[in-house]
C-alpha cells in the first residue's frame, strides 16, 4: 500500500483543538488509501511545559557547563511526549494508532550531540506497524547511534526526520505541516500581500532557506532531493495544497526575497589578502561561504554580530587591516537557473541605490544575488524589491 509522511510542527500539537486540526489530515490520507506515518515535534516553545527550549533550561538552572550527551537526552522528551499524546488522541478517535521514539522507529546516526546526522534507517520496525492497520507516531529530532547513545539532529531536525523516513520507506509524499499555508516569496509577515508560491525547485527552496526563510531548513530539502521525493508545505488549520516541492523550477522571474539582520561585515584592502592562511581564519567566523565586493573593490566577509568580539581578537592576534562595520543587514534575492544572475545583480543593486538605500558589498552565487546594507534599511530593502517585480500581479 501507498505511504505518506506528514510532519507537525510544536503549534499544530500543542492544545487539543489543534490536535483536532492534525487527525482530520491523518483521516483523509487514510481515506485516500495511504498507510499514514506522522512525524511531531515538542510541543509549544518556550514556555510551555514540554517544548524543547524549557527543558534544556531545566539543565540550565543546575549551574555549570552542560554535559551534550545529557542535553540531548533531555531535549528528546519533548517529542517523545508529543508522539505519545498524539498516538493516544488518534485512538480516543477510533483509530489504530504506535508512537515511536525515534530509535524505536530505527534511526541510526553519529554521534556528534546536538547535530547528528542520519546514517541510515532500518524501515522494518515502523512497516510492521503499518501492516497491523496502525497510524505510525515517529518522535521527530532524534535517533540513536549504534552504542546506542540518544541524539538529536539539530535545528529542523523533526523535517529531516519526516523526509528521510519518506526516502527509506518509498513514501509517495511527504508532507510538512505548518502554520503558515506554504512557502511564500517573501516574509508574509513583513509583506502581507506577498504571493505563496505553488510549485518550486529544490535548490531555490534551499537557497531560500539557507539565506534567512525559515519555512523549512534546508538540510531536509538537500534529503528530499537526494532521495528524488516531492515535499509539500502545508497549513494544518486549512484545506489549502500548500507548496509543492521537487524538481521543476517555479515559473517566477524572483522566487524568493530574504533579509537578515544582526551581522558585522569585515572589509580587506586588497583582493589577494584572500589567498592567505589569515584570512582564512576568518571566513571560518563567516555566516556564509561568500566573499562580497564592494563599489570601490573591498573585499568583505560577514559576520554574525555575536561573533565580532572574536573577529576583532582575531584581527589583533593575526595583526590584520581589517576594519569593521557593526549592524548590518543581508539581503538575498532567489531565482531560477535560467535568469541571468550576474545581471539581476546589477539590476537590483541600482533599483536599490536609485531608491536611496546603499549597498555596502554585493556577491552573486548560482542562483542567489545578496546585498549587504545598513540593518535599518532591511525591510525597506525587501519592499523595494517586492513592489519592482510583484506590485502589478497582487
Amino acid at each position: 500500500m501507498a505511504i505518506i509522511v506528514q510532519k507537525f510542527g510544536g503549534t499544530s500539537v500543542k492544545s487539543p483543538e489543534n490536535r483536532k486540526a492534525v487527525l482530520n489530515h491523518i483521516l483523509k490520507a487514510k481515506e485516500k488509501g495511504y498507510d499514514v506515518v506522522v512525524v511531531v515535534s515538542a510541543m509549544g516553545r518556550l514556555g510551555d511545559p514540554y517544548a524543547t527550549d524549557t527543558l534544556i533550561n531545566l539543565l540550565k538552572a543546575q549551574g555549570g557547563e552542560i554535559c551534550p550527551k545529557k542535553k540531548d537526552l533531555i531535549m528528546s522528551c519533548g517529542e517523545i511526549i508529543s508522539a505519545a499524546v498524539m498516538a493516544s488522541y488518534i485512538e480516543a478517535q477510533g483509530v489504530k494508532a504506535e508512537a515511536m521514539t525515534g530509535f524505536q522507529a530505527g534511526i541510526l546516526t553519529t554521534a556528534d550531540f546536538g547535530n547528528a546526522e542520519i546514517l541510515r534507517v532500518d524501515p522494518l520496525p515502523i512497516t510492521e506497524k503499518l501492516k497491523e492497520g496502525n497510524v505510525v507516531v515517529v518522535a521527530g529530532f532524534q535517533g540513536q547511534t549504534e552504542k546506542g547513545e540518544i541524539t538529536t539532529l539539530g535545528r529542523g531536525g523533526s523535517d529531516t526526520t519526516a523526509v528521510v523516513l519518506g526516502g527509506y520507506l518509498k513514501a509517495d509524499l511527504v508532507e510538512i505541516y505548518t502554520d503558515v499555508p506554504g512557502i511564500a516569496v517573501t516574509d508574509p509577515r513583513v509583506l502581507p500581500e506577498a504571493p505563496f508560491i505553488l510549485q518550486i525547485s529544490y535548490d531555490e527552496v534551499i537557497a531560500m532557506a539557507e539565506n534567512g526563510a525559515k519555512v523549512i531548513h534546508p538540510r531536509a530539502v538537500r534529503a528530499a532531493k537526494e532521495f528524488g521525493m516531492a515535499l509539500r508545505i502545508k497549513s494544518t488549520f486549512d484545506e489549502g495544497d500548500g507548496t509543492l516541492v521537487g524538481p521543476e523550477e517555479s515559473d517566477l522571474v524572483i522566487s524568493g526575497i530574504t533579509s537578515q539582520s544582526g551581522f558585522t561585515a569585515a572589509k580587506f584592502e586588497s583582493e589577494d589578502e584572500f589567498s592567505s592562511d589569515d584570512i582564512k581564519e576568518f571566513l571560518k567566523l563567516s555566516c556564509d561561504s561568500s566573499i562580497y565586493l564592494s563599489s570601490v573593490g573591498e573585499n568583505i566577509i560577514l559576520i554574525e554580530e555575536e561573533k565580532k568580539d572574536m573577529a576583532a581578537n582575531l584581527a589583533k592576534e593575526l595583526k590584520s587591516s581589517a576594519e569593521f562595520c557593526h549592524d548590518m543587514a543581508k539581503v538575498s534575492v532567489i531565482c531560477k537557473s535560467t535568469i541571468n544572475i550576474k545581471a539581476l545583480t546589477e539590476s537590483i543593486a541600482n533599483l536599490l541605490l536609485k531608491n536611496g538605500v546603499q549597498i555596502v558589498a554585493a556577491a552573486n552565487s548560482n542562483n542567489c544575488s545578496k546585498y549587504i546594507i545598513k540593518g535599518k534599511n532591511a525591510s525597506k530593502a525587501v519592499s523595494i524589491i517586492f513592489n519592482e517585480y510583484f506590485s502589478s500581479k497582487n
